[in-house]
């Protein structure tokens, strides 16, 4: 019975020991204490069935001398009682702490099984922290646009609203390389508007293949010109974020937490139209005009921005002049918000 008693009481030591270990690393650790808790009950619960059934063996052994002394039994009766009440106690733990280990047996299992559960979340989790290598983006532009003359000496006939650009975009960005990469491409599909005031009653028309400002006849409201411009952008884009860690140390990998950079160009497609508001002999004349004008369908440009999360400043730069042939050379400088959504 004393080598069975020691047995029980070193394997559940070991138990609860290796438990809270194999435990503790792979669930919450709220979890791994309740269940070292159940282990540690069970085994007081163990530890009170060997003491109890031990102290009644010795009341049972003290009655069995007591009555060899008063003569009552032999000594042969006496020891053949001593091993059957020992047999008996013994049977009595035996029954009683398999009932408590197979209580631990149960919670082992459910262990493992939650265990396994858990890695199984924990693996489908673990990739919803790892951003996808490439997003959709989708991008509202609000900004300002000049117009640029190359020859200084002639007067700026243009000017331009604090507002006088707007534009929508769709395309993706890609991380390149390792998933924790901070470098990104970004591949866009834009469409912008410019808007342009012609200043001192003037517009602009295509002569002999230039393209002249001009004086209007009659009083003008309103002189406008219109860019309307279909794009193909391409950045590269470097992400400041850091990387940050989750409660199980898992690294989260997102892009666009921190201030970010991109540098690149564009090329597209271009369209010029004109409009106009003046009276003549009292009426109101709303004009609007959409032609070539002379100038370049096709455009190609500069670019970069620097943003914070969903927001960024953006500057582009037209490369080549709006008109192919004028009094100089203008080209288009925009200046714009933007919110980016992915």
């Amino acid at each position: 019975m004393k080598k069975l008693v020691l047995t029980t009481a070193f394997l559940l030591s070991i138990l609860s020991v290796q438990a809270q270990e194999f435990f503790s690393d792979k669930r919450p650790v709220q979890s791994a204490n309740e269940f070292t808790k159940k282990v540690n009950d069970i085994s007081y619960d163990i530890d009170l069935i060997i003491k109890n059934n031990k102290e009644k063996l010795k009341q049972d052994l003290n009655e069995i001398d007591q009555k060899v002394e008063n003569n009552q039994l032999t000594k042969a009766e006496a020891d053949k009682l001593r091993n059957e009440k020992a047999e008996f106690y013994a049977k009595q733990i035996e029954g009683e702490t398999k009932i408590q280990e197979d209580k631990i047996k149960v919670l082992i299992n459910n262990k493992i099984e939650d265990n396994i559960n858990f890695s199984t979340d924990m693996s489908a989790y673990q990739k919803q922290l790892i951003e996808n290598k490439s997003l959709f983006i989708a991008e509202y532009v609000f900004g300002n646009s000049k117009m640029l003359f190359d020859d200084k000496s002639k007067d700026n006939y243009v000017s331009t609203n604090f507002l006088s650009s707007f534009g929508v975009g769709l395309g993706a960005k890609t991380r390149i390389g390792k998933d924790e990469s901070s470098f990104f491409w970004k591949s866009m599909l834009d469409a912008n508007f410019h808007f342009f005031k012609l200043q001192n009653d003037k517009t602009f028309e295509n002569i002999n293949g230039e393209t002249v400002f001009i004086d209007l006849d009659s009083p003008v409201k309103k002189s406008r010109m219109f860019s309307t411009e279909i794009k193909w952008s391409n950045y590269i884009e470097y992400d400041f974020s850091k990387h940050k860690t989750d409660d199980f140390g898992n690294k989260i990998i997102k892009s666009r937490q921190s201030f970010y950079i991109g540098l690149g160009g564009f090329i597209g497609y271009n369209q010029i139209s004109r409009g106009l508001i003046y009276d003549k002999n009292g009426e109101e004349y709303n004009e609007r005009t959409q032609a070539r004008f002379n100038s370049n369908p096709f455009i190609y440009g500069v670019g970069g921005y620097i943003g914070y999360q969903n927001f960024n400043i953006r500057a582009t730069y037209n490369l080549n002049p709006v008109f192919k042939n004028s009094i100089s050379n203008q080209n288009i400088f925009n200046i714009a918000l933007v919110l980016e959504l992915l």
